[in-house]
């Protein structure tokens, strides 16, 4: 059944799996139970936002955390998730900046950055570097 309204994460899912250049990342829209197998991590998810005319556009507000491990480009989890989050930052604003569209799902008519990639302390996983970003987006469908 086709969707009523556009799938921001079909979009925001194929722009960051085919233009992070960070190595080996995974993308997610979930924690996964077993973290640590799977970093480098991207998740995205929705934390908020809205939409006046659904079926023309979404307005989601998209947290992005970043995860890595001493195995990273630089051997330090920390500088590592901070230049993933750098990655996903160029990622999101390059593709809006180019109005890139993502065949059969949309594009990126509008970003702001409500809050910028910052380190995440994570009590549980201290040998695991994070940081977080929030960004306010408009999607629109392709069709």
């Amino acid at each position: 059944m086709p969707r009523y309204s556009v799938d921001y994460l079909d979009v925001l899912l194929e722009l960051l799996r085919l233009d992070l250049q960070f190595p080996d990342v995974k993308v997610m829209t979930r924690i996964p139970d077993s973290l640590p197998n799977h970093v480098p991590l991207v998740v995205i998810q929705r934390v908020g936002g809205d939409s006046t005319h659904p079926w023309f556009f979404d307005q989601p507000w998209i947290n992005v955390q970043c995860w890595c491990d001493d195995k990273g480009p630089t051997g330090d989890p920390f500088r590592d998730a901070a230049d993933l989050a750098d990655d996903v930052r160029r990622v999101l604003w390059e593709a809006w900046r180019n109005q890139r569209v993502v065949p059969d799902h949309g594009w990126i008519t509008y970003i702001r950055e409500s809050s910028g990639p910052r380190e995440i302390a994570d009590n549980d996983r201290p040998f695991l570097g994070r940081y977080s970003a929030t960004y306010e987006l408009r999607v629109r469908p392709a069709a």
